[in-house]
């Protein structure tokens, strides 16, 4: 009998963690290798300091080696390279940030082997403010059955 778990693998993707700052904060590496398509699941959860509203730009980025420098993923169908595989968790906070998820789900094939999210918290108003933020990822199309 087949399952899911024979088709997918899933890992963190982004260690949970407070993000301070309006700086990008890189996720976990990501080998995808034998893998052709991904799908991240993020979670905005509680936030400090009172803000008035938090926009957080999440992107995929690629690399084809480890200790390579990682670019965001772009569509390899676009004439004029649009990133792609970008979301926005925003709002205001108390209707649409705390406990919020989004998923991205990307197709790999033309994408180098490491991928990682890039996570950039925007705060308005309050006094150094944080956010909670974590991701999964589910890599799937496994070329190798059962996934490993």
């Amino acid at each position: 009998m087949d399952t899911v778990g024979g088709e997918i693998k899933t890992l963190v993707a982004f260690t949970p963690r407070a993000l301070s700052g309006e700086v990008a904060h890189s996720g976990d590496i990501i080998d995808r290798l034998g893998y052709l398509s991904a799908v991240f699941t993020l979670v905005a959860g509680k936030y400090t300091s009172t803000p008035t509203a938090i926009d957080v730009a999440i992107a995929v980025h690629e690399c084809a080696t480890l200790d390579g420098s990682f670019a965001a993923v772009t569509d390899p169908t676009d004439a004029a390279n649009t990133t792609y595989g970008t979301v926005r968790i925003s709002g205001e906070v108390a209707t649409a940030v705390k406990d919020a998820d989004a998923e991205i789900n990307i197709d790999l094939r033309s994408h180098a082997r490491y991928v990682k999210l890039v996570v950039t918290p925007d705060f308005t108003g309050g006094s150094s403010p944080t956010l909670f933020f974590g991701a999964t990822v589910a890599l799937g199309e496994s070329q190798v059955k059962p996934a490993l």
